[in-house]
């Protein structure tokens, strides 16, 4: 039999393909169960179906697409078992199988979408399936796959039709996503958009065998900014909608309202403001369980009416921090299911223990639209732990290879190396199961992975250019491996290069594996030997990027590269180090290439193999993409007989379309596996010379990355960039028994396991450590040759130079040229040559580089620089910092552009003639303008802000705004004479663009708002020229100003340099801004690289700059200008005074070596000559140094003043930019608002026709519909009449039984058997009564005269009614314990119980389990459709023995003809009720028509009032004028906002009335305050009335109490004079004399105050002579201090004449000695003055008492504090 590839296991959880893949396929997404444990996945090209929770044992099935190109989508229905399935291609079809079944094929369904389906679905029922077109096309389709009743099924069988019928189809606005039926309706139907916006519910109504829709569009609430990322359907048409925040919100899918919403139940992180989002959600009888991304999971309690409450009663989390990709739920609804997006399987039991909700939420979970808050910690739920089943990569693998363990068996284990660093070992019974994983540091993607063939180890290379050897081996026993697991360990690491690892090779033989790198086409070999230590040993180079190594048997490397070249190293000379040698780096030997060659044909070479147990490894294999399919070529022997040689293939097997990208050998030699850059893995038959192909299967969607077979040869383990792990069997193949691994490797792993190679620190590359390795050895070796070579040299140069001199002294015929013996002229010409080349291509492309950058400067000048007519420019100040002033920068106007404006101008001009020609003397019409005065202020372009281009009538009309209100009134005459002036002015096409404009309320059409648009432009473009005319001015002002402060400046540089000072003055200069140009000038600090320059230009430079200066000095004084200037001033033009200085005095040594006393007469004569001299020059250096400094400062002021003015010019100039700026901007604001009122008017005609157009639309719906109705109108009538007909016909039948029967009688009835036929007649007998083959009737007691059938049929109903029902109760009771029961040891286990309830559900024909929430709604459903659709019941004739006793003696003719009017009365009732039914329908679909054409006439209405609506705002938009209104701040009433202020409300009050009502709220206010006034008087009144109360109380208790101290009071002697006067007397005589001493006490002090003012004004006349004298001394001290300097200078000259100044250590003693000598004398003075103040106070006292010092003494403290008794 043939060998076959059958796909048997994936042994990794499968990605989900995207429609982008290749390369990036996601993680799965799409989970759905056809069993307990089976489930359903895509991945690679094929259906899944694996057992995802039993252990992931045993095979998995597979359904490959057709397409090659993956599945798009897939549906299952568990209730009719029918699986479909679309792959991707165009046009795609939908293929309907039978699973399970191998799938056997039930329908394709064609010509739905046009490149793939995004999702499909089946509904509940399995009668209808959905599926969602992906782009662009975007379709919801819906098919009808089988009927549900039975008489339909009948029909579809009789007519032979299995193919699906397309009931509707639909575009949708955007891409969406998971499509899903409601479970317990399939007419409605939903979909979740991409984005999450919306959720789309389409509710699918038949009518009259069309379908027609109605949508309900499902959003979350306005109030949060979530997106909707999952849902599920509920009972009673509920639906539960997850969000991004982790909320989960109940809406009705039949009104689209919004019940209630929960919120994240858990409390978000630090830092997080929302919670994890919603992944999925499903329901269960009793509970609503919500998964999150954070993997948080929730089971929510179901209330009566379907809600869930809004407390958890069961929570569970995965415990690592993993994102979930998906949910699902197994049938039997026993097990939840989370993938994650590392694509790992948990799962969970979901058993709810029963919890009582909280007393509030028993009898309502939750109020309507009310949000539920979160749980607090109090709150308490059962929390359950998932458990890890499965485990997968968490991105594609790229690598795969098959290990056999050491051992007794040989078992053989998969390793996988995924792009997420990590390293898996599968293993098992089924290959499937994860015996170990390890994740590389810094997580660095696997690139390449290899089997160390006959050990237990391979070698992993990863991205980062590092390679490790890893051993396997057993945790426990072999033989139990499953249980025990595997141990990973590390052997050897070593981090080659910093690129990828992209091929290794091992040998077996000499243990040496080869490492590949495609980047640096360059590759290591590293010996393995155990006996030596580990480490590179060798490298090699290969022609291009390498990109395939093979070892042959021989010990030699063939190294492929990507282009196609063969090269061969003998890697048999180099071995490996000892291992007791030393540790250090051991630098590698780098292989030379024995011979290359070229694969003829192949470009990008992929992969190379070898079969060395068949033809003796004499033949390899290759793949390449340019190849499609494997060649086969003879191993050369490097025996070539030209330089280039090429091998050709020596046969060719196919490998697909797209070719192969990977090879691998089995390790019996005898097979060869390809995979396929389309994803097809074929298998091969290996030959001598050649390979057959043996098997193709389509696994994978893009290239498969990697392929090996197990260690058996009996299966293929594949990985592709799909991310999908398959494993396919040989079916049929030879087996094979495993080479035992070798136990080389235990030792040395036994001793590693104790070293952590991970944690050693990162060292060094291998090939940055060899280049170093082979630069010092290079250096090392070459040093001698070096020192030779440059001594040969040496010699040869001594020698040439011989040669030359020799030649040079020869005689003329001797001499030979120096090309004649100079050694290798070509060689230097070829040298000469190529460099020039070199030169020449440089020179050509800076050349090109230069065009390009002139070409993009050219462009930018031309777009930038020579469109404008004013460039940018700026003016700084002088002096004023922070102050300067920059032009408006003007475009030049295109000739289009002003072509328009004259035609504008022209237009406008007509429009004014046209009224001047009615008399108008106005540029606008008549009646348009009167509403506003000629003087007003406050609108722009119109009165005082009159539109101008003049710049200082744009500052005037500003002062004019500015001006108080009293000032406006006295202008307000002027103003209109000037206005009466202006109207008669003519206007022609040059006048100014100001008299084109409208007035702002004669504005009233879109083309005057568009003219005035226009002309607003120009006057801005005008406003800001005329300013740029100032600015120029202005400009050109600063440039005369740098011209007179640059002269100056040259005079103050000379009078410092003749004072010899360093004083600094101003410099003023021009700023970059400042330059117009400045922008296209290079400066220098922007050139980046110097200008090269060759020695010959250099000198060339430097001798052009030699002669220049050499000319400017030759020419110098005798130029044109210097020749014209001397004439002119007649040769006085050189004369110059003869400067003073110090140096025309020389003072001889012996002045200062003789003494004085020692000099002769002569000496002193010429010593007293020397110091008069000395002191005149002195007098006239002096006096040239105040000259100097009085015209230095004299020149400084004028230049501060010219600096002055200049700025303030440039003020004036800054003010008048600011308002220009100020209008232009106004006017642009006018363009904008009129743009606006353009816009809006656009808008609205806009909007008036697109109202008209869906009003003329919805009519035309409505007429069909008005059509519609009137047709289903005329539908039911007919529908009644036929009724009515047949109703009457058979109240006829009853009415004419009598006569027919009686007919058949030649005697008479009795009443009595008249009776008894009659019964007859009317009762309905069915077939089952008698046992035979028939279906119940559930209409045997309706229009039924006989009461025995009735009573009979309807009992036997009853009674099996109260069975069934009382069979699921008892079923659902048994559902209740097993799911809330506990193992008490009395009760049957889970699986027993599952099973039991599993065989009873089969037993009634149910598909689902008991635990199915849905399962009352599919029975309430199932026994709607009997009642719905019962089959016409064909019933017995009656026999003999039916009839009565009175009845038998009838004769058989009347007998027969109950029979028949029996049997016609049947076929009557059961047309009525056909009939009846049809009434029924037909009113149903009338009624719904109605409701439609309302809603039609609803809509039209709204529409008629919103184009009412419009044309109203038309009309105001027509009638509104856009106005510019100019305000001062008080006059703005209105409240500003934050950013912008609303004047949407604000209205215009005139001044008049605002001054008229301030003049009635002064009144009022003058009112006010007399009434306050009043008031106050008043309550002053009530005041002093009240204290004049209180007063007479106090007198009246003062009386009683002095009454009382009389009565009480013991008269004395002293007392009794008083009363008797005596005591009087004498008071009053002292009273007298004291009056008397203090009137002599005022006179006294009158006097003393007399004499005090005379001594104050002396002492103010003293002080005012003091003052006079101070400022005369000032006077004397300002002229002393002149001369004291005079003096000083004098004195520092002789100092200097003498020899120089004093030694500064004596000048700085001498000055301390003088400071201390003047500080005691002042304090000597001081103490002087204190003592004789002190000795005048003293005598002052002896003569007159003082009592200042008790003053001073009584008052030293502060007032506060004196004690309140000092004072009394």
């Amino acid at each position: 039999m043939a060998t076959y590839i059958e796909a048997s296991t994936v042994f990794s959880i499968p990605f989900s393909p995207s429609s982008s893949l290749p390369p990036s396929p996601s993680p799965l997404a799409k989970v759905q169960f056809l069993s307990d444990s089976k489930a359903l996945t895509s991945s690679g090209n094929a259906l899944i179906v694996s057992d995802l929770l039993g252990g992931r044992e045993g095979t998995d099935d597979f359904l490959f697409s057709k397409t090659g190109r993956g599945i798009s989508a897939f549906a299952y229905s568990l209730k009719t078992k029918r699986l479909a399935y679309s792959g991707r291609a165009l046009n795609p079809n939908i293929e309907i199988v039978k699973w399970p079944g191998e799938g056997v094929p039930v329908c394709t369904i064609e010509g739905g979408t046009d490149i793939e389906y995004a999702d499909m679905t089946f509904s509940r029922c399995g009668t209808f399936m959905a599926a969602l077109g992906g782009v662009p096309d975007l379709k919801l389709l819906i098919w009808r796959i089988e009927k549900e009743s039975k008489i339909e099924r009948k029909a579809e069988e009789s007519k032979d039709a299995r193919d699906p019928s397309k009931i509707f189809s639909i575009t949708l606005p955007s891409v969406f996503k998971n499509l899903t039926f409601d479970p317990t309706n399939p007419d409605y139907v939903s979909l979740l958009s991409a984005d999450g916006s919306c959720l789309h519910i389409y509710h699918l109504v038949k009518v009259m065998q069309e379908y027609e829709h109605e949508l309900t569009v499902l959003t979350l609430p306005k109030s949060t900014s979530a997106r909707i990322t999952g849902y599920t359907w509920g009972m009673n048409g509920n639906i539960f909608v997850g969000d991004s925040l982790g909320s989960l919100h109940v809406y009705s899918s039949r009104t689209g309202s919004l019940s209630h919403t929960i919120p994240y139940p858990k409390t978000p992180v630090e830092g997080a403001s929302t919670g994890s989002k919603v992944v999925g959600a499903f329901i269960t009888q009793s509970h609503v369980v919500v998964a999150h991304e954070d993997s948080a999971t929730y089971w929510y309690a179901k209330g009566e009416n379907g809600t869930p409450y809004g407390q958890p009663a069961q929570e569970a989390f995965i415990g690592v921090e993993e994102k979930v990709s998906a949910i699902a739920h197994s049938t039997d609804f026993a097990h939840l299911v989370l993938i994650t997006a590392s694509n790992c399987c948990h799962t969970c039991q979901m058993e709810v223990d029963e919890v009582t909700p909280p007393e509030d939420e028993i009898n309502s979970p939750v109020g309507l639209g009310v949000s539920i808050s979160a749980p607090t910690d109090e709150d308490e739920s059962q929390l359950v732990d998932f458990t890890l089943v499965s485990h997968g990569h968490a991105r594609p693998a790229t690598s795969v290879c098959s290990v056999v363990l050491g051992g007794k068996q040989a078992k053989s284990v998969v390793v996988t190396g995924g792009c997420e660093g990590l390293v898996n070992v599968w293993g098992g019974s089924s290959g499937k199961n994860l015996m170990s994983s390890f994740r590389i540091p810094d997580a660095p993607p696997v690139t390449s992975l290899c089997t160390l063939t006959t050990t237990s180890c391979f070698a992993v290379g990863t991205a980062d250019g590092t390679v490790r050897i890893f051993h396997l081996s057993a945790r426990g026993s072999i033989d139990d491996l499953e249980s025990s697991g595997v141990r990973m360990t590390c052997l050897y690491k070593v981090k080659l290069t910093r690129k990828p690892i992209t091929s290794m090779s091992f040998a077996e033989s000499s243990k040496k594996l080869a490492v590949g790198v495609y980047e640096d086409a360059s590759g290591f070999i590293l010996s393995l030997d155990p006996a030596k230590e580990m480490s590179p040993i060798a490298t090699f180079k290969s022609e291009g990027a390498l990109a395939a190594l093979l070892w042959l048997p021989s010990g030699q490397l063939l190294v492929g590269s990507s282009d196609g070249h063969l090269t061969c190293h003998d890697a048999s000379t180099v071995q490996g180090q000892n291992a007791s040698a030393s540790s250090s780096t051991k630098i590698g030997e780098e292989l030379i290439a024995e011979w290359s060659c070229v694969m003829k044909g192949v470009n990008n070479l992929c992969s190379l193999a070898m079969s060395p147990k068949i033809a003796s490894g004499r033949y390899f294999y290759a793949v390449s993409t340019s190849q499609k399919g494997v060649e086969t070529y003879k191993v050369p022997d490097g025996m070539f007989d030209t330089a280039n040689p090429t091998i050709e293939p020596v046969d060719l097997a196919e490998a697909g379309a797209k070719g192969a990208v990977t090879l691998a050998v089995s390790p019996s030699g005898s097979l060869l596996a390809s995979g396929g850059a389309g994803g097809s893995l074929v298998l091969y038959k290996i030959n001598d010379g050649s390979c057959t192909t043996v098997s193709t299967l389509s696994s994978h969607v893009g290239p498969i990355l990697s392929v090996c077979f197990s260690a058996d040869s009996a299966s293929i383990h594949t990985s592709g960039s799909d991310g999908a792990l398959i494993t396919s069997t040989l079916v049929n193949a030879s087996s094979y028994d495993p080479i035992p691994s070798t136990d080389i490797y235990d030792f040395q792993a036994e001793e590693m396991r104790l070293v952590d190679v991970e944690n050693i620190e990162e060292e060094r590359p291998y090939v940055e450590i060899l280049l170093e390795g082979k630069k010092a050895k290079q250096e090392s070796e070459s040093k001698h040759t070096k020192i030779e070579a440059l001594e040969g040299i040496k010699s040869l140069s001594g020698r040439l130079r011989d040669i030359l001199e020799r030649n040079k002294e020869a005689p003329d015929l001797e001499k030979m040229d120096r090309d004649e013996f100079v050694i290798d002229v070509d060689g230097k010409a070829a040298y000469e040559e190529k460099n020039l080349r070199t030169a020449e291509d440089v020179r050509k492309s800076i050349k090109d580089e230069d065009r390009k950058k002139d070409m993009i400067a050219s462009r930018i000048r031309q777009e930038c620089w020579d469109v404008m007519e004013n460039h940018a420019n700026a003016i700084n100040a002088l002096a004023t910092e922070d102050l300067h002033v920059k032009n408006l920068p003007v475009r030049k106007m295109p000739s289009s552009q002003l072509r328009k404006l004259n035609l504008l101008k022209t237009l406008r001009l007509s429009e004014i003639m046209t009224m001047r020609g009615d008399g108008e003397k106005s540029t606008n019409w008549s009646g348009l303008t009167d509403e506003v005065p000629a003087t007003i202020k406050w609108i722009v372009n119109t009165g005082v802000l009159e539109g101008t281009a003049d710049v200082e009538e744009i500052k005037k009309q500003i002062e004019e705004v500015s001006r108080k209100d009293g000032e406006e009134e006295k202008k307000e005459e002027a103003a209109d004479e000037d206005e009466e002036e202006g109207l008669d002015v003519e206007i022609t096409e040059n006048s100014p663009i100001a008299a084109f404009l409208y007035h702002p309320l004669a504005i009233r059409t879109d083309a005057q708002r568009r003219m005035q648009i226009t002309f607003l432009n120009e006057l801005v473009r005008q406003i800001s020229a005329n300013f740029n005319k100032e600015f120029n001015k202005l400009k050109a002002t600063k440039e005369d100003v740098l011209g007179i402060l640059e002269g100056k400046n040259d005079r103050i540089k000379e009078i410092l340099a003749e004072l010899k000072s360093s004083d600094t003055y101003f410099k003023p200069t021009l700023g970059d801004d400042e330059i117009e140009d400045s922008v296209l000038q290079l400066k220098d600090e922007e050139i980046t690289t110097s200008v090269y320059e060759s020695k010959k230009d250099r000198e060339a430079r430097l001798k052009k700059e030699e002669e220049a200066r050499l000319l400017a000095e030759s020419a110098k004084g005798d130029d044109i200008p210097t020749r014209a200037l001397n004439d002119m001033m007649n040769g006085t033009l050189e004369v110059k005074k003869e400067a003073i200085s110090e140096d025309m005095l020389v003072r001889e040594e012996w002045m200062d070596e003789v003494p004085f006393a020692e000099m002769t007469e002569d000496q002193k004569k010429a010593l007293d000559e020397y110091n008069l001299k000395a002191k005149e020059i002195m007098e006239a250096l002096e006096k040239q140094r105040k000259a100097l400094e009085l015209e230095l400062k004299k020149i400084k002021s004028e230049v501060a003043e010219v600096v002055k003015s200049f700025d303030d010019k440039l003020v004036v100039l800054e003010n008048l930019r600011a308002a220009v700026q100020i209008t232009t901007q106004t006017q642009e604001m006018y363009c904008y608002r009129l743009g606006l009122a353009v816009m809006r008017g656009e808008d609205c005609v806009s909007a008036i026709t697109d109202t008209e157009e869906k009003i003329a639309g919805l009519n035309t719906q409505r007429d069909i519909a008005a059509a519609h109705v009137a047709t289903l109108t005329d539908i039911k009538d007919d529908e009644q009449q036929k009724f009515d007909l047949a109703q009457a016909e058979l109240v006829q039948s009853e009415k004419n039984f009598r006569r027919e029967i009686q007919e058949t009688s030649s005697a008479p009835f009795d009443q009595e058997t008249v009776k008894v036929l009659l019964g007859l007649y009317k009762t309905k007998k069915g077939n089952n009564e008698r046992g035979e083959s028939g279906t119940t009737s559930y209409s045997g007691n309706r229009n039924s005269g006989g009461m025995s059938g009735s009573r009979q049929s309807g009992g036997r109903r009853n009674s099996l009614g109260r069975k069934s029902m009382s069979r699921r109760k008892s079923i659902g009771s048994r559902s209740r314990r097993s799911f809330s029961s506990t193992d008490d040891g009395n009760s049957l286990g889970p699986l027993q119980t599952a099973m039991k309830e599993a065989q009873l559900m089969a037993a009634e024909g149910k598909w689902t389990s008991a635990k199915d929430p849905f399962l009352a709604s599919d029975d309430a459903r199932d026994k709607a459709l009997k009642y719905a659709e019962v089959e016409q019941v064909s019933y017995a004739p009656l026999d003999i023995d039916d009839l009565p006793e009175t009845a038998i003696k009838i004769a058989d003719q009347t007998f027969d003809k109950l029979n028949e009017l029996r049997m016609r009365r049947l076929e009557m009732e059961n047309g009525l009720s056909k009939l009846n039914a049809n009434l029924k329908e037909s009113v149903k679909h009338m009624d719904r028509s109605r409701d439609q054409l309302a809603s039609l006439d609803r809509s039209i209405d709204l529409l008629h009032a919103r184009h009412e609506a419009l044309l109203d705002e038309s009309a105001l938009d027509k009638k509104n004028i856009e106005v510019l209104a100019v305000f001062k701040q008080g006059q703005d009433e209105v409240e500003q906002g934050a950013v912008a202020t609303n004047y949407g409300d604000a209205i215009l009050i005139p001044q008049s009335i605002i001054k008229e009502t301030n003049v009635d709220i002064q009144n009022l206010g003058d009112e006010k305050v007399k009434v306050l006034e009043k008031t106050l008087n008043f309550r002053k009144k009530i005041n002093y009335m009240n204290w004049e109360h209180e007063f007479l109380d106090l007198k009246a208790k003062n009386a009683e109490a002095h009454y009382v101290d009389l009565q009480l009071l013991r008269v004395n002697k002293q007392l009794k004079q008083i009363i008797s006067g005596v005591k009087i007397e004498s008071d009053r005589v002292k009273m007298e004399k004291a009056e008397q001493h203090l009137s002599k006490l005022h006179s006294t002090h009158a006097d003393k105050m007399a004499k005090m003012e005379k001594e104050l004004r002396k002492v103010r006349k003293a002080i005012a002579e003091r003052v006079k004298e101070n400022t005369s001394l000032t006077a004397q001290v300002k002229e002393l201090s002149g001369n004291v300097g005079i003096r000083e200078a004098i004195y520092k000259s002789r100092a200097e004449a003498q020899g120089g100044g004093m030694d500064p250590a004596a000048k700085k003693m001498k000055m301390v000695t003088m400071r201390r000598k003047l500080v005691d004398l002042a304090r000597a003075q001081t103490d002087e003055v204190e003592f004789l103040r002190g000795e005048l106070d003293r005598l002052r006292q002896k003569t007159f008492p003082s009592f200042a010092n008790a003053a001073r003494e009584r008052f030293e403290g502060m007032p506060d504090e004196i004690m309140d008794g000092d004072f009394y």
